[in-house]
């Protein structure tokens, strides 16, 4: 071969290499990598991160003090579960528990809270309960209820993975929960 069909073949493959690195960062700008933040546990990962022993410890001080009942359509939770945040999305197509929980159309949540010690019903309460697509939180939504045994309805109108996290505020206790599922 003669050096200008070697330097003819260096230079095009100097260009198609430059033309895939620009293509590949257009191509990630447009997908909205990195424009959402991460916010398990309803706070951003660094906060989360600092402060996961302590969400831990706030979680066990609630369990012992009250018990409660989340129920979205006909999943039943009663236990401050965060087991989920260390699975990836793609468990849920195989598991057979915490799947197909949330349904494209209404979907009705209530929380019931007791005390552990007089077995009475806790009327005030503060819980916040989203639920976000682990893509994107263009679709989020925030339901706020502040009674024990009140019905909230949400509407979901997209099919795709859902996280649902949740903190469960009673005077100075606090209990979060993270769940993972999908909407079908």
């Amino acid at each position: 071969m003669s050096k200008r069909t070697l330097y003819a073949i260096f230079i095009a493959k100097f260009l198609f290499s430059i033309s895939l690195i620009a293509w590949t960062i257009t191509m990630t700008l447009g997908a909205g990598v990195g424009k959402d933040d991460d916010n398990t546990f309803m706070s951003y990962y660094h906060d989360v991160d600092d402060n996961f022993n302590q969400i831990m410890a706030d979680n066990d001080k609630f369990s012992k003090k009250y018990d409660f009942e989340i129920k979205i359509n006909d999943f039943l939770l009663n236990e401050l579960s965060y087991n989920d945040i260390f699975l990836s999305q793609r468990v849920i197509s195989e598991r057979k528990e915490r799947k197909n929980i949330l349904h494209i159309g209404t979907n009705k949540i209530s929380i019931k809270v007791k005390d552990k010690i007089t077995h009475e019903e806790i009327k005030n309460i503060d819980t916040q309960i989203v639920f976000t697509m682990p893509s994107t939180h263009e679709h989020n939504q925030e339901l706020n209820i502040t009674s024990s045994g009140l019905d909230k309805e949400l509407i979901l109108t997209k099919k795709s993975y859902w996280n649902i996290m949740g903190k469960l505020k009673i005077g100075n206790e606090i209990g979060s929960f993270y769940i993972k599922t999908n909407a079908i």
